[in-house]
């Protein structure tokens, strides 16, 4: 929960601060939380611990994906490394049960959090050294600094018009007016990137706005599309994660609990890499496709045609498991079944960053950290009755049941595809999804 929340509040703070300071901000906190894990001596403390860490992941939860990615890559460029980013995500949920397992049973569970706390400093000092400021803030004067008379017959063509606001280049030195040095200092100054002097902290006097203008956000049909086909989509991670003891742990299986967590994360690791992987690379090669199909013209709803693979997978995936274990199949059937399910996980969530991305431009790492407080509730209320469901229905209808609802909720992708392009409009000229006014 404090993960949602902290994905919700980054967003809007680095709108005031940028996105820089919040990340190295936030590394902080991680670092602290890891440090105070690793020290814990009773379970309250390690929960605190475990508080303060998600407060901590906020901010690359929210914006690494997101708004840093639209910040830096062009539209073509985006589906790769939003699967990159999504890959990284994937994989640490996988690889934790693997890795953890076995410096707990080597040395003891407080090194688990000594050694990420070790990570985290190297990520830390990576972050200062190496991710200057993303945050671009146009300079709106440049736009409007020459204006047509359109009064009389003194008008302004385009040609004088470029003249006037392009750097004068007949000189060897291609002068460029002072106005303009002053408005973008040179970035590849040590001195400027290492002082924070890429942002200047703005709308200070109104943050509490800022805050509160992402549950707007909500309004937006794509925004509300995207929080809830991330909140099913991922939350078949933490379901698989809650049940998986309870259900290979059993008598009908028995097997330990080194070989638990391999399976638990050996096969969930294989379909959500190559999920991520290829389902980014093929976002971009579909788009770029189709926009030459369509005259030259690209839509972002191009993106949403990855999600078909991703229903086909998880439909195969869950009804599958659920079948498999029902039927008391060999681990390995069940370790086939988990894996085609999260491809289609890693494919989905995929597909949804990279659609709510380009609708939401700037603004989506509100909208993704919107879509991560709500994952975060949802999960949270649900990993209270996961166990005692499965009990009570077994496997098959516990199965059947979550994979059911996915793709119900998936199929709402195929309004979105229709009437996407209606949607952009509609929000592109209404003023009814911000508190705060002009950002």
């Amino acid at each position: 929960m404090t993960l949602g929340v902290s994905a919700y509040l980054c967003p809007c703070i680095a709108e005031v601060y940028g996105k820089r300071m919040v990340y190295l901000v936030t590394t902080v906190i991680i670092v602290a939380g890891c440090c105070w894990a690793g020290a814990a001596n009773s379970y309250n403390s390690l929960l605190a611990a475990r508080a303060i860490q998600g407060l901590g992941m906020g901010g690359f939860f929210a914006m690494a994906g997101t708004a840093s990615i639209t910040d830096v890559f062009f539209v073509h460029e985006r589906g790769r490394r939003i699967g990159l980013w999504n890959f990284s995500v994937m994989i640490s949920n996988n690889l934790t049960p693997i890795v953890s397992g076995y410096v707990i049973s080597s040395v003891s569970w407080h090194w688990s959090f000594w050694l990420l706390a070790i990570l985290w400093v190297v990520i830390l000092a990576a972050t200062f050294v190496c991710f200057p400021e993303t945050t671009f803030y146009r300079n709106t004067g440049l736009d409007n600094s020459v204006e047509a008379d359109t009064s009389g017959d003194n008008l302004t063509s385009p040609k004088e018009k470029y003249d006037q606001l392009a750097p004068t280049i007949s000189s060897p030195n291609n002068e460029i007016r002072s106005s303009d040095a002053e408005s973008y200092p040179q970035v590849s100054s040590w001195k400027y990137h290492f002082r924070f002097g890429a942002v200047k902290f703005r709308n200070q006097s109104r943050v509490f706005k800022l805050c509160v203008d992402p549950i707007i956000l909500l309004a937006h049909p794509a925004v509300l599309w995207g929080c809830l086909m991330w909140s099913v989509i991922f939350t078949w991670i933490i379901l698989i994660g809650a049940v998986v003891s309870q259900i290979f742990g059993a008598e009908l299986y028995n097997m330990s609990t080194t070989a638990v967590g391999n399976l638990a994360g050996i096969a969930p690791l294989i379909g959500s890499t190559i999920g991520t992987l290829t389902a980014g690379w093929a976002c971009d090669k579909v788009v770029g496709y189709l926009a030459l199909r369509n005259r030259g013209m690209y839509e972002p709803e191009f993106r949403l045609l990855i999600i078909i693979p991703a229903f086909i997978t998880m439909a195969i995936g869950g009804f599958g498991l659920a079948a498999a274990i029902d039927k008391g199949l060999s681990p390995i059937t069940c370790g086939v079944f988990m894996a085609i399910l999260n491809f289609g996980v890693g494919a989905g969530c995929t597909g949804v960053i990279a659609y709510t991305n380009d609708v939401c431009g700037q603004r989506s790492g509100e909208a993704f950290g919107l879509a991560m407080i709500i994952k975060s509730a949802f999960a949270f209320g649900l990993t209270f009755v996961f166990n005692d469901y499965y009990t009570a229905a077994g496997p098959l209808v516990f199965f059947s049941t979550f994979t059911a609802l996915t793709l119900g909720i998936m199929l709402t992708t195929v309004p979105m595809y229709i009437f996407g392009k209606r949607i952009r409009s509609w929000a592109d000229t209404t003023t009814a999804l911000t508190f705060s006014g002009p950002k």
